[in-house]
């Protein structure tokens, strides 16, 4: 298991500071290693309250990457860490274009997203510094609402 962890301070406008870095391949089973980084994010910056819609943010994002019928061996992503002035920000930087869109749940629980690089990278950015509690209560709403949905859209598939 390849753990690259960096830890600087920028002086730039965005002020961005503590950037990890895990870098993952082709094969599947290297999603643990981007759930564990958002984990161990949520708690040295005590996130506990963030770290479902993150990690499910970043679940999604992987769903994208590995059911990717075209994905070969020689795959690599750049799974990092940023945190910023407004909050935190995640980003996949891939070597093969994987983000030609993103799913309804990203849209509804990040702040910001961004396809970058002709889908090569994705930026997946929460705002939690100053976030009031109605706006988190807001998206564990949403979050609840596209689950029972989810859910059952799924039961009547089913039957």
């Amino acid at each position: 298991m390849i753990f690259f962890i960096n830890l600087n301070v920028e002086n730039n406008n965005t002020m961005k500071q503590n950037y990890d870095i895990v870098t993952l391949n082709s094969n599947h089973s290297q999603r643990i290693k981007a759930q564990a980084l958002v984990e161990e994010i949520c708690d040295r910056f005590n996130l506990h309250n963030y770290f479902g819609i993150l990690s499910v943010v970043v679940d999604e994002a992987l769903d994208i990457i590995y059911n990717n019928p075209e994905l070969d061996s020689n795959f690599n992503s750049d799974f990092s860490f940023e945190q910023c002035v407004n909050g935190v920000c995640f980003v996949f930087k891939t070597n093969q274009q994987v983000f030609t869109s993103i799913t309804e749940l990203i849209q509804m629980l990040t702040n910001e997203y961004n396809i970058l690089d002709d889908g090569k990278t994705l930026e997946l950015i929460f705002y939690v510094s100053g976030i009031d509690e109605d706006e988190l209560k807001t998206r564990q709403e949403k979050f609840k609402v596209f689950f029972t949905q989810k859910s059952i859209h799924t039961k009547s598939i089913e039957n």
